[in-house]
This record gives C-alpha cells, sequence and structure tokens, in this order.
C-alpha cells in the first residue's frame, strides 16, 4: 500500500542520486585521463 510506495519512491530517489554519482566519478575520471594523456604527450614531444 501506501508504505511501500513511499519506500518505492525514497529508491528511486536514492537510486537516481547513486546513478548521478557514478556519472561525476566518470566525468572525473575521463578529464583525469585526458591530463594523464596530455602529459604523455608532452614528455615525449621535443619541440
Amino acid at each position: 500500500g501506501a508504505i511501500f510506495e513511499g519506500n518505492a519512491a525514497k529508491d528511486d530517489e536514492v537510486f537516481k542520486q547513486a546513478v548521478s554519482d557514478l556519472n561525476l566519478n566518470d566525468d572525473i575520471l575521463q578529464s583525469e585521463k585526458i591530463t594523464y594523456s596530455i602529459k604523455l604527450i608532452e614528455a615525449n614531444n621535443p619541440f
């Protein structure tokens, strides 16, 4: 009944929050990878 629906809505919020946290972490990882790649290229660049 109502209690279950309330819990389901809360679980949905928690799930969305977890997903957005994962997406944020993925964005951070991607930018870290890009920064790392640039550092490698600069290190190997003779100019």
